[in-house]
């Protein structure tokens, strides 16, 4: 087991880079600033982001299943750190989407899709949701302890801001890469096609799908525009504090929320946590001052975070660990699809002046992730047929 705790403590550090791109709103903000981009435009590469980056961890899962951890996660240091570095060079609303949106999305999800589940597969079914909660944290963290240097740097530009970003990334990322493995009779490439056919099976995965979409659309789109919204709503100017608040509750989440999931269950869990995540943004609605705002930025961040580590450890748990990388991947392009509500939040923003309208949108896909996960716990999804 200490080989797995090892696994576990690279994959947390890998993830501490990869949250880098959490802290988009401050890139945005200077690219507005700095540029004269519109909200929309700004939010544009975050969208392709998420979608590229959601559904690449569907091929990225497959190749973790079917080459290890070790290769895919050096692959994605290199696109990740090449994305940053040449946004500085093609600094354009189509050259950063599609190299900050598609590039990086491929290499985030080579990294993602690897470091969890390979820490995963080394402990029992009643760590499973703990381990994975301190894997993901890493991503919070970031957010959190790199917010105020990203802010310093893009008041310097945003193509510094950039660059410095990209060769941070790149280097730790590819250094670490290199202790992450599988423990010894890890499942096989058969195992994986197994893993596909009997997940699409299930009215679970059906399910998991939509409330993981649902949920976390609330999150991206927050996170997406949050320096912006705290300035609009509450007048206040360090929008970069109001980041590393969402960033810390994120962190401390995704823990909890794991730890939580191992005592009660999984279904139990999403239901408290859809349910705070809809009174974070009823608290975003009616927030005037930095105080309200803060708070509900706590709730939503400590909510958001935590479905990074149910949805994981309910995939292995529910669909075995046979394919776990690819099942896992499938889940996770919900994240892709989530992924047009920020740029649905800016075109109302640009509309409307304010991100209420948004805010409503969000609720009520909330609400009805709710009403998923009371389906979910009252046994009306059909079994898996396949590995348990």
């Amino acid at each position: 087991m200490q080989t797995g705790w090892r696994v576990t403590l690279v994959g947390f550090g890998i993830n501490v880079l990869v949250g880098i791109t959490y802290t988009w709103s401050l890139f945005a903000r200077g690219l507005v600033v700095q540029h004269g981009w519109t909200q929309a435009q700004a939010a544009a590469p975050y969208t392709a982001f998420l979608f590229f980056y959601a559904f690449s961890m569907i091929p990225a899962g497959r190749m973790q299943d079917r080459l290890g951890p070790r290769p895919v996660i050096s692959v994605g240091a290199v696109f990740g750190g090449a994305a940053f570095a040449l946004c500085a060079v093609f600094l354009t609303p189509l050259g950063v989407t599609i190299l900050w949106g598609g590039l990086l999305g491929l290499g985030m999800a080579c990294c993602f899709a690897a470091v969890t589940p390979a820490a995963v597969k080394w402990f029992p079914p009643e760590r499973k949701g703990l381990v994975a909660g301190i894997v993901v944290t890493g991503i919070g963290v970031s957010a959190f302890v790199l917010s105020p240097w990203i802010q310093r740097w893009v008041d310097r530009s945003v193509s510094f801001a950039f660059v410095v970003s990209g060769a941070i990334l790149f280097a730790g990322v590819f250094a670490l890469a290199q202790f992450v493995k599988n423990p010894p009779g890890a499942p096989t490439a058969h195992a994986a096609r197994h893993g596909r056919v009997s997940v699409f099976r299930s009215t679970r995965f059906y399910l998991f799908w939509l409330m993981f979409f649902f949920t976390t659309s609330a999150g991206v789109t927050v996170v997406s525009h949050l320096d912006s919204l705290t300035r609009v709503h509450t007048g206040y100017e360090r929008g970069y504090l109001i980041i590393s608040v969402f960033a810390l509750f994120n962190a401390v989440g995704r823990i909890a929320v794991g730890f939580v999931s191992d005592r009660i269950g999984r279904e139990r869990t999403m239901t408290l946590v859809f349910s705070t995540i809809l009174v974070a943004l009823g608290g975003l609605f009616v927030s005037a001052t930095p105080a309200v705002l803060g708070l509900s930025v706590a709730i939503l961040g400590l909510s958001y975070g935590g479905l990074y580590s149910i949805f994981p450890a309910a995939t292995a748990t529910f669909f075995g660990e046979e394919g776990f990388g690819l099942n896992y991947g499938l889940v996770f392009s919900a994240l892709g699809a989530a992924g047009v509500l920020p740029l649905i939040a800016g075109a109302l923003f640009e509309r409307y002046g304010t991100f209420h309208p948004a805010l409503i949108v969000l609720s009520v896909m909330c609400a009805a992730a709710i009403g998923l996960s009371l389906i979910l716990r009252r046994g009306r999804a059909a079994p898996v047929h396949g590995p348990a």
